[in-house]
């Protein structure tokens, strides 16, 4: 049987390339060939974001893009699935017919099914269609799933395992659990049976995603939590690190701080704070005030040495007066948090938040932006100027070059996630392998690489 052939783009934070990676997975054991290239694909899909304006527009723009691929490639069949249809599917199907079809969040047997239909010429499926919410959280995860990659999807170094899907929150100007549902944890031995087959594919480095992790394991019975699942996964041998992204302070406790502690848990920590002024934070609906923040980072930084918090803050929010966003810039200096996204308030609709009063200016949130930005790149230059002269350990991503005499590799420290963070850029008179730590001297920086060359010193 001659199946088509599929590309998929995917768009957004890393919750939806984890996603995204597993549907791949999936149309592999089924007998479907995946490509890099949309240009040769018969078939292409795209995983999109609306969480805020700008993902929206970039979803847009993405669909007729691809769209091209039809006149200007083997394209047949462009498929839109994701964050974005399930808000706005009935106005993305009206205005945007460039798409042959569109599926919300927990609908993947119903794409599963509609692109079988196609292979069969059978035609489309019927509109009706029945959501599952945990069908990319349960099973799929034995060894022929790994086995199935094709050579261009080997295993990289670095990759994220999702541990869990929505969220019971319900801050005043976020739109995730009216599109991803409530908070639902993946069990444990799911997520020991992902990690432990990625990783002997060639995985080095974890990166746990969800909503917010730290709430993992709550709704789960017997209850667990993230203190737990971490101390499982440093027993697996091959795994050599392990890093916590989108942990909300109100889910560090003590036992997710001693956790930490282990030489596997990078001492690193994506956890957003949105803000730290306590009027905004109210408003927001977040549930710590500025206090109880202060005193999470202080206790991580009391217990894991040389911790690296990375945070995210929105600006501009209803209410946010000059002296509310002045004690969040005295905030970021004070302690140091160099690791920041900036995002401008985006009023949503069918939020508390886009219905407040005191709407701050959209000129006015570009200004702050501006001034955010350059006091977050002032830090992190300072942050990155004191480790000249430093030895790192360094996970090395890729190979960048060589020449005559020496290779040239890119990786990361324990303090920077990829795509997010710094990357390290370093040269080598032996030649090193994707996935190897090695210790690197850092002898220079500029804005967000570190150089250096390879050193004796041992990792390990």
């Amino acid at each position: 049987m001659n199946y088509p052939l599929l590309y998929l783009e995917t768009l957004g934070c890393p919750k939806n390339q984890a996603d995204s990676r597993q549907i791949c997975a999936m149309f592999y054991q089924r007998g479907y060939p995946l490509s890099p290239d949309p240009q040769e694909a018969e078939v292409i899909l795209l995983n999109t974001c609306g969480f805020i304006d700008e993902a929206k527009e970039e979803s847009i723009d993405t669909i007729l893009q691809l769209s091209g691929w039809k006149e200007k490639g083997r394209c047949r069949v462009l498929i839109v699935f994701g964050c974005m249809v399930q808000k706005y599917r009935d106005e993305m199907e009206k205005s945007l017919p460039e798409a042959d079809a569109y599926f919300g969040v927990n609908e993947e047997p119903a794409l599963f099914a509609y692109i079988d239909r196609y292979m069969a010429q059978a035609g489309p499926l019927p509109a009706a269609r029945a959501p599952a919410p945990d069908f990319l959280q349960a099973g799929h995860f034995a060894d022929s799933y790994y086995r199935a990659w094709p050579a261009y999807y080997e295993e990289e170094p670095a990759g994220y395992i999702k541990i869990a899907e929505g969220c019971s929150h319900h801050c005043t100007f976020c739109v995730i659990p009216q599109i991803k549902g409530s908070y639902r944890s993946r069990t444990p031995a799911s997520i020991i049976e992902e990690a432990a087959g990625r990783a002997a594919k060639g995985l080095k480095e974890i990166i746990l995603v969800a909503q917010d992790t730290g709430a993992y394991g709550r709704d789960l019975s017997p209850a667990s939590s993230l203190a737990e699942l971490v101390t499982m996964l440093t027993a697996i041998d091959a795994i050599e690190r392990i890093r916590i992204l989108y942990c909300y302070p109100e889910g560090i406790d003590e036992a997710l701080i001693q956790a930490m502690r282990h030489p596997k848990v990078c001492p690193y920590l994506d956890m957003p704070i949105q803000h730290i002024d306590d009027g905004v934070l109210r408003r927001m609906g977040r549930p710590m005030d500025s206090r109880q923040i202060k005193r999470v980072i202080d206790r991580l930084r009391e217990e894991v040495p040389d911790i690296a918090i990375r945070t995210t803050c929105l600006l501009g929010f209803p209410g946010e007066s000059a002296e509310a966003f002045q004690s969040l810039m005295d905030f970021l200096e004070e302690y140091r948090l160099e690791r920041v996204g900036f995002f401008a308030f985006s009023p949503q609709p069918d939020t508390i938040a886009a219905q407040m009063p005191n709407q701050v200016p959209d000129d006015e949130k570009e200004r702050r932006l501006a001034i955010a930005q350059e006091k977050r790149d002032l830090l992190l230059r300072g942050r990155l100027d004191e480790l000249v002269g430093r030895i790192l350990c360094v996970l090395i991503d890729e190979k960048s070059a060589e020449d005559d005499k020496l290779y040239y590799y890119e990786g990361r420290s324990a303090w920077d996630a990829p795509e997010i963070d710094a990357t390290v850029s370093f040269s080598s008179r032996r030649r090193l392998s994707p996935g190897q730590i090695v210790s690197v001297r850092i002898t220079h920086s500029m804005d967000y690489i570190l150089s250096g060359e390879i050193a004796d010193e041992s990792c390990q």
